[in-house]
């Protein structure tokens, strides 16, 4: 970046690893920054990016027009000229970075690199360079994201090999998640992360979802009411909407920053709850840190069927 410049980076403080608001994010920005520019050159300095890649060779985007910016989930889908289409998950540490030529910087994902410093970081595997002098960076510090390379004409193919349920994002059956919970004897934030059910739900945002529905989180999927299920469907679309409206949740170092009341409960520990004014708790969930009201969200009932053996049973 040229000095000088000034950076104009969403949240360059901490958060918490890339989930759906993030990539929306990341996306939007590169619809609006980048959409119906020419790839000049691109580099890879870490080729394990591309281990699963159909087209292991990221110089076949040179000369080619971004086509379109979209999202399935959390995985990045970015459509180029002559049928070409990249995929990029950001899994845990991912952060896609794009530089304007007129020195102004739009940042999503992980806060490493940190948006207002300088780039590429050292943690800055894949640089692109558009016709008119803008750059953009995908970084990954932990390099568990990766990067596809497919004719479009597969894509398709490529997502349902993931098997996805609905998008978070979109419409969601409530009859057929009310029968899916009906199957399922796991706590229900558990059901909730598992992508065949509901696409693109994070840790983060399944504490949100069940806090505004008021549920707890080690309730049973086959326990909910139908009332319950419909408050947990109804409470995506709002949490996911104020997730992108922020660019993502402020967590720094597992600590919230609420910004109007959002995050209400995750990163909150010990925090007074914003609806009854109970401290937030912190318990594990299906091996996930997990934060919850106690009085906003009821705890399960449990009878003891046999000494020193609890079983929940509401």
């Amino acid at each position: 970046m040229p000095s000088g410049c000034v950076a104009q980076a969403l949240h360059p403080t901490r958060r918490g690893v890339p989930e759906l608001p993030e990539v929306e994010t990341a996306r939007r920005q590169i619809e609006r920054s980048l959409l119906g520019k020419h790839i000049v050159t691109v580099t890879c300095t870490l080729p394990k990016l591309l281990r699963d890649s159909p087209l292991p060779d990221l110089s076949l985007l040179q000369g080619k027009r971004l086509r379109a910016a979209d999202r399935r989930a959390k995985v990045l889908i970015l459509t180029f000229d002559e049928g070409l289409s990249l995929l990029v998950h950001f899994k845990l540490s991912g952060q896609w970075a794009t530089f304007l030529a007129d020195g102004s910087r739009l940042v999503a994902g992980h806060p490493v690199p940190d948006p207002s410093g300088p780039y590429p970081h050292k943690s800055t595997h894949v640089t692109f360079t558009f016709e008119d002098d803008t750059i953009a960076y995908f970084s990954d510090v932990r390099q568990f994201g990766w990067l596809r390379l497919t004719p479009s004409d597969d894509v398709a193919i490529a997502l349902d090999q993931f098997g996805f349920g609905p998008e978070a994002s979109g419409e969601l059956d409530g009859v057929e998640l009310r029968r899916v919970f009906a199957r399922r004897g796991a706590p229900i934030k558990t059901v909730l992360l598992d992508q065949t059910v509901i696409a693109g739900l994070g840790n983060i945002y399944v504490d949100e979802v069940l806090f505004r529905s008021g549920v707890h989180p080690a309730r049973a999927a086959n326990r909910l009411t139908p009332i319950q299920v419909r408050n947990v469907i109804a409470a995506v679309g709002p949490v996911l909407e104020a997730g992108i409206a922020q660019g993502g949740a402020k967590i720094v170092h597992n600590r919230a920053f609420p910004v109007n009341k959002f995050p209400a409960v995750h990163g909150r520990e010990g925090e007074s709850c914003f609806v009854c004014g109970s401290a937030i708790r912190k318990i594990r969930v299906g091996g996930r840190g997990t934060y919850f009201c106690p009085t906003c969200q009821k705890p399960p009932r449990v009878r003891r069927s046999t000494p020193g053996k609890p079983r929940i049973v509401a």
